[in-house]
């Protein structure tokens, strides 16, 4: 049980590096809002080192804005993600290439991730802290 325990943690510490808990201002982050990243999405797979969170009954949802700010949304949570609830809201600024995004540019929680958008699917990959990320969303 302490594995499945550690696993959890590492896994909360890096989806809260993908996501972290930082609320910004964007007004120098405005983005191209031509790009297919800015809109909404719902996870449909939310893969950690093998394991679909998604699966399990976690939900997780971003908005990408052409002014620069990102918000998510997770229900369910399985990772203690949320400190001591089962769901929270929060969001940051972000800056976005046609193939990068990077949520919250210049501060330490800077975190860089390729995606790609094939139709109303985007997929993101990541390696944090050794752990082996890959998001499939669904844009809604």
């Amino acid at each position: 049980m302490q594995w499945l325990r550690t696993r959890r943690i590492a896994a909360a510490l890096a989806i809260a590096s993908i996501a972290p808990i930082v609320v910004g201002c964007g007004d120098e982050n405005i983005v191209d809002s031509s790009l297919e990243l800015v809109g909404s999405w719902n996870a449909t797979v939310l893969m950690v080192d093998g394991v679909d969170l998604i699966a399990g009954g976690m939900t997780l949802s971003f908005t990408f804005n052409a002014n620069g700010e990102y918000s998510y949304s997770v229900t369910g949570d399985l990772m203690e993600f949320c400190d001591t609830v089962t769901a929270c809201t929060d969001g940051g600024d972000f800056t976005a290439t046609s193939t990068q995004f990077t949520l919250d540019p210049n501060t330490l929680d800077e975190v860089v991730l390729n995606y790609s958008v094939t139709g109303n699917t985007m997929t993101v990959a990541a390696t944090v802290d050794g752990l082996v990320l890959a998001w499939t969303f669904q844009g809604i």
